[in-house]
């Protein structure tokens, strides 16, 4: 059960209307008036509380929860499941339980309005209904949009959008950026600093000046120390609905669709694109100006050097297919073995 010094649950909430709203069904329609009022794990039962079972493995954990909760379930599983709780049947019982989840403890909003302490120059464009926390800084002519809120101690610099029902995390700072609506950045991510530009020369480095921009589409979530640069001449983008983990960087120039997910110490280097709904493993490594297509999925940990057709699966270092990849670790484990035996 969620900790209620940091979590208030709306609830009770009758489990009729929360079956309509995640689009899930009642097993049994008389309980339709039972009434849960938090959510708690499978394997720790709680009297009035909601769970999730999506695979017949898990059935054993159902016979301990009483009567008084309830648990989202497939088809297949409901079909088998003994169970004094109330079943509701959804095709993908996490994704029911994540909208049922918000239902009873939706993200608290901080009013309306700008705290005494932020500095917002007067050029700036800040809509009444936006919320600026304390020590926020909001630039030269900087715009921030309808219901968006800025969080303790961020940095909004000279001439940076921000569009309508963002979330911008403590201690965030944005520069030489455009935001789309209903973003979510979390705490620290740095967003627009210059790109890690420069030509060697026979009497030392030059630092080539960044002079592009970033662009982050509408529905993006950019996980907490996250770093994005901004492109040297035109723009780095982030597509619509890109989930980026904590301590992803994402060098200047660099292209990412719609839909892509990029999980936790990514490393992607300049001028290469991703294409819609790419996914990435954890500390995947991207050298710079690849390209790799549509709904492909990289294996944590690989490191990719080269472009990558449209629907790849890939492992290793460097990565390969996923097959070849399993092929060279069966490998490499057979002569491991054969060295400890002496043979």
């Amino acid at each position: 059960m969620p900790d209620s010094r940091f979590f208030r649950s709306t609830g009770p909430l009758a489990l009729k209307l929360l079956a309509d709203r995640a689009g899930a069904q009642l097993q049994d329609a008389r309980h339709g008036e039972t009434r849960v009022e938090t959510v708690a794990p499978l394997h720790t039962p709680e009297p009035g509380a909601l769970s999730f079972c999506d695979h017949r493995r898990h059935l054993e954990a159902l016979q301990a929860w009483p009567a008084s909760s309830a648990i989202l379930v497939t088809a297949e599983v409901a079909a088998v499941a003994k169970t004094d709780a109330a079943l509701l049947i959804a095709p993908a019982p996490t994704v029911a339980f994540a909208r049922m989840a918000r239902q009873f403890f939706p993200e608290p909003l901080p009013p309306a309005g700008i705290a005494p302490s932020a500095a917002i120059n007067p050029t700036a464009t800040v809509d009444s209904s936006a919320t600026i926390a304390a020590q926020v800084s909001v630039g030269r002519q900087a715009k921030i949009g309808p219901r968006t809120i800025i969080r303790a101690g961020a940095v909004i610099g000279d001439g940076v959008e921000v569009g309508a029902d963002c979330d911008i995390g403590a201690l965030v700072s944005l520069h030489y950026c455009l935001i789309g609506d209903r973003v979510k950045i979390l705490a620290g991510a740095r967003i627009g600093e210059p790109g890690f530009g420069f030509v060697t020369t026979q009497t030392g480095v030059v630092k080539v000046p960044q002079l592009g921009l970033v662009e982050i589409g509408d529905d993006v979530e950019i996980g907490a120390n996250a770093c994005i640069d901004r492109a040297t001449l035109t723009r780095t983008v982030i597509g619509q609905g890109t989930m980026i983990d904590n301590l992803v960087h994402i060098a200047h120039n660099v292209q990412i669709g719609k839909g892509c997910i990029i999980t936790a110490q990514v490393g992607i280097s300049g001028s290469t694109v991703l294409e819609d709904y790419v996914v990435l493993g954890g500390q995947v490594g991207i050298a710079d100006h690849i390209r790799v297509g549509r709904g492909t999925r990289i294996a944590s940990r690989a490191a990719l050097f080269r472009d990558v057709p449209a629907g790849s699966s890939l492992g290793g270092f460097p990565a390969v297919p996923v097959r070849e990849w399993h092929r060279q670790s069966a490998f490499l484990l057979k002569v491991g073995q054969k060295k400890g035996t002496g043979e």
